[in-house]
């Protein structure tokens, strides 16, 4: 876009100049030759063909000496670059046909070569500019990107992991509570019943079956806690996720898509669904890929292992 501002700038001070300075009843024929080769050097922006257009140009200047008055407009092809040297050759058709021209016409065109150039440099950094302005802007979106995601990511594995945490420590109460609580009362039943049993007041007895039904409840309320706490504490996806990270047979995909909590006995079941299927892979098959898919839909739920093994013919008979 620059370039084609600064050739149209270019064409109007060459034009200008040309027509005042430049009389011939073939004068339209310089300006088409010009806009022909600076719009053939823009469209297949090649260098060595812009360069091959300037030679070729210079030629035309040797034919048509007035053709020198539009050169500034096809040196800005070539300023800045590798053969950029190569710009001086605009000199000959001057040299040659200086007698075609009048002192104006070569200071001006003088100014021109040098206009020519300094707007060229002054693109050029533009858009070298301007490249590196977009590369920073895409980095820095990327970058802003990345750490969006770095930070989702985060947040997602903290979420997963106080959730891990919280079944752990519900498991590891309803052990404890087990483990000593469970025990007291059961020793304190065995002792009641003790008592019962040697004891002869009735009084006694009546207040000792009391309490011994008081504990036995309180200890079936316990005992249904316990249970309940650790059915919270089964996580379905945590489980069968281990499952599949202790997988090293060959390559593993999980995927899981459960928004309900489903019922302790379905979890256990999907649990060693999944824990024999990768057994007998291990055991049975030659896959090299396993993939688990686990749906939840209205009405039902679905569990799909698949693997890319093959059935040999001792397997078959087996």
């Amino acid at each position: 876009m620059f370039e084609i501002h600064d050739k149209i700038l270019l064409f109007l001070c060459c034009f200008a100049l040309y027509m005042l300075e430049v009389d011939s009843e073939f004068a339209i024929v310089p300006i088409i030759i010009a806009v022909l080769f600076s719009c053939l050097s823009t469209y297949l922006d090649d260098r060595r063909l812009k360069l091959g257009f300037f030679l070729i140009y210079i030629a035309c200047c040797q034919l048509i000496p007035d053709c020198f008055v539009f050169l500034p407009l096809i040196i800005y092809d070539i300023a800045l670059y590798d053969y950029q040297i190569l710009s001086f050759l605009g000199l000959f058709p001057l040299f040659i046909n200086f007698h075609h021209f009048n002192l104006r016409i070569v200071i001006f065109c003088f100014v021109f070569f040098i206009f020519s150039w300094v707007i060229k440099y002054k693109s050029l950094s533009y858009a070298r500019l301007q490249a590196e302005y977009n590369e920073q802007r895409d980095s820095s979106k990327e970058l802003a990107l990345l750490q969006e995601q770095k930070n989702q990511s985060i947040l997602e594995n903290q979420d997963y992991e106080i959730n891990v945490a919280t079944l752990n420590e519900r498991n590891r109460i309803s052990k404890e509570i087990h483990d000593n609580i469970g025990h007291l009362l059961s020793r304190s039943l065995l002792q009641i019943g003790a008592l019962l049993t040697i004891s002869k007041e009735e009084t006694t007895r009546d207040g000792l079956t009391a309490l011994k039904e008081s504990i036995s409840g309180g200890m079936d309320s316990i005992r249904s806690s316990i249970h309940n706490l650790h059915d919270e504490s089964i996580d379905l996806y945590t489980n069968i996720d281990a499952l599949v990270k202790e997988f090293t047979f060959c390559n593993i995909s999980f995927e899981y898509d459960i928004k309900s909590n489903p019922d302790i006995k379905l979890k256990y079941s999907f649990i060693a669904i999944v824990k024999e299927a990768l057994a007998n892979i291990i055991k049975h098959s030659n896959a090299t890929k396993v993939s688990i898919c686990l749906r939840e839909h209205p009405a039902m739920y679905q569990l799909i292992i698949l693997d890319n093994g093959t059935m040999d013919e001792q397997n078959r008979q087996n």
